[in-house]
């Protein structure tokens, strides 16, 4: 079996994509999206950039809504490590390429680590532009206009955007971008980032990056306080910790309880009782 699974073509191709993307950030670059052992939808893009950067020097976190143990994250995480045999870990810390779906790990990355989003919708205009080809121009000409009308008749009508997640972004000023399904709370994180992000939707066919260090601002007007998730009176009942993005549980009694959504970050605070 190939090395990675991808045979060498295909992975220069994609590589050349991602080098392009990275040279113009937010840019969404086209490529020839290859038939995985996972449906599309799934998480063939990030699949696809993750084994065409990948070596035998790295080491692998895959993690799925923040968890390192859901079925989704625990396949791709073996499927990777099958045809590559290269180390695996839930160490956020320990990770050299980090696979994630619609969340930015809870602690901080940094230089020299890689983390790579699996995306559905690549382009953040098909929410108010559905022609594909117009879009295109609004991108090209830094057209945002439709999307700052739907900002201005959000909070004109709710006080806020209704957006809980896959809010856009700019990107070094020019490009506006989906930041894939990241809740609110993660957007600040895409901001001067020290890690390279990487982005792939594999249906759509479409690759993008953040380079480290880039400037990443969320769409919001000047009067406007971008706000994000609070749970300012609540604590993870599990490891205690009142820092981190949590998720809302209903026990039988319809009573709610609040849990780390990232794991490994619950696992290490339970473990040394504050961040790493």
């Amino acid at each position: 079996m190939r090395y990675a699974f991808l045979d060498e073509e295909a992975k220069k191709e994609i590589r050349r994509s991602i080098l392009k993307a990275i040279a113009i950030p937010g840019y969404i670059v086209s490529f020839a999206s290859r038939e995985m052992p996972v449906a599309r939808g799934w998480g063939t893009g990030g699949l696809q950039v993750t084994l065409s950067i990948i070596n035998e020097k790295d080491t692998l976190k895959v993690i799925d809504q923040g968890c390192d143990g859901s079925v989704n994250a625990v396949n791709i995480r073996n499927f990777i490590s099958s045809v590559t045999n290269v180390d695996t870990t839930t160490d956020t810390k320990k990770a050299t390429l980090i696979q994630t779906r619609h969340r930015i790990p809870e602690i901080d990355l940094e230089e020299g680590q890689i983390l790579v989003y699996q995306v559905p919708m690549p382009d953040i205009l098909e929410t108010v532009e559905p022609n594909t080809a117009k879009a295109k121009i609004m991108h090209a000409n830094a057209d945002y206009s439709k999307l700052w009308v739907l900002l201005y008749e959000d909070t004109s009508m709710y006080g806020d955007s209704r957006i809980s997640n896959r809010y856009p972004v700019i990107v070094h000023d020019r490009y506006a971008m989906d930041p894939s399904p990241i809740p609110k709370y993660d957007t600040p994180k895409l901001n001067n980032n020290k890690a390279l992000q990487l982005f792939g939707a594999g249906r759509e066919k479409k690759i993008y990056a953040v380079p480290p260090y880039t400037k990443v601002e969320p769409l919001k007007f000047e009067d406007r306080k971008f706000k994000i998730e609070n749970f300012e009176d609540k604590s993870c009942q599990r490891c205690g910790s009142r820092d981190s993005f949590l998720d809302e549980v209903y026990d039988d009694n319809g009573i709610t309880h609040y849990y780390c959504n990232d794991t490994d970050y619950c696992d290490s605070y339970l473990k040394n009782g504050a961040k790493k």
